[in-house]
């Protein structure tokens, strides 16, 4: 019995992956409302003064400052998980070459990749999330009132250094599902369709998977709710064909995609904060990050013509080839 359901995990791995994900954060949702743990947990951010934010750092610092928080946290990181528990039940079904493969993607960059056009790469990736929010704070700024809407960044504060590394690198989106997303999911896809297809399809992935977790969402009306996931379901093919490209440019690695995952959730504000929680704000702020996603995914689709920096075997062993001329050359 146990090994037919392996051989059929082997068969669909992607679609067991998306339905062992999507179990596990659905089965979270009874436990905390008959645990109370959302309670819990809204006492914990009033009681610790912070504000909620994405980042590892703020949830410790909220249970440290209200242990009652815990519960609250500890279901939520498992929720967020849930995406990168269900890739590790998948490569329990491959056994050691499974985890061995997961291992393998968790670089910086791919092995033959120079560490000058890593580092380019990742500088480049840098930048553009960063340009993004801040295109997103001047949107706000622009067209919200000084009540709904707060920029405060010093560059040049240890402080904010420590917050942007943080955002970047311990973000739990992040670290909890892009061994999911980017690490497992996109490969398979993009050795089924092109990278341009296999992006929009995770997107869409992404997306779906995140709509159990924002049923509050309704509580702004079924029109404004239908309004906003459209956003959001926009935000996310574009936001996943933006990570496909630096993704690809990598080497197909996981640690950049999880600094992406954190920059675009950007726990530091560097799209400011937003101060109103009515409808209109809402709506408006989902727009104001949508509309320099569109620029860049655009921008990128043209300049690579939908590859998306992807490539192909021949295109790796031609780069291994060239690798291995120019190292002669140095040794002539």
């Amino acid at each position: 019995m146990i090994q037919r359901f392996k051989k059929n995990i082997k068969k669909r791995p992607l679609v067991w992956f998306y339905v062992f994900s999507i179990l596990i954060e659905v089965c979270i949702i009874p436990i905390f409302l008959f645990t109370d743990a959302q309670n819990g947990l809204l006492k914990g951010f009033e009681k610790s003064g912070l504000q909620f934010n994405t980042d590892l750092v703020t949830a410790f610092r909220v249970v440290l400052a209200a242990p009652e928080a815990f519960l609250g946290i500890f279901l939520s990181l498992v929720q967020v998980a849930a995406v990168d528990v269900a890739v590790f039940l998948i490569a329990i079904a491959y056994g050691q070459q499974g985890f061995a493969t997961l291992k393998a993607r968790f670089r910086f960059w791919r092995k033959d990749i120079f560490w000058h056009r890593g580092l380019r790469v990742w500088g480049v990736c840098i930048l553009t999330f960063s340009a993004m929010n801040l295109a997103t704070a001047a949107l706000n700024k622009l067209l919200l009132s000084e009540k709904e809407f707060g920029w405060h960044i010093d560059f040049f504060s240890i402080v904010f250094l420590f917050k942007f590394l943080v955002a970047m690198f311990l973000d739990a989106g992040g670290l909890f599902e892009e061994n999911g997303w980017r690490g497992f999911a996109l490969p398979l896809l993009q050795s089924r369709f092109s990278p341009l297809k296999a992006s929009i399809i995770l997107g869409l992935m992404w997306f779906a998977w995140h709509i159990p977790v924002k049923v509050d969402t309704f509580f702004y009306g079924i029109g404004n709710a239908i309004a906003i996931f459209s956003i959001l379901m926009i935000k996310f093919v574009l936001l996943s064909i933006i990570m496909t490209f630096f993704f690809n440019r990598v080497g197909g690695t996981t640690i950049i995609a999880i600094a992406m995952h954190g920059l675009s959730n950007d726990s530091v504000r560097l799209g400011g904060e937003i101060l109103s929680d009515s409808t209109k704000v809402y709506l408006m702020t989902e727009i104001n990050l949508v509309i320099p996603m569109i620029v860049v995914a655009i921008g990128l689709i043209l300049k690579t013509k939908g590859r998306l920096g992807f490539r192909t075997g021949c295109d790796m062993r031609c780069s291994n080839a060239s690798r291995l001329r120019r190292e002669t050359l140095l040794q002539r």
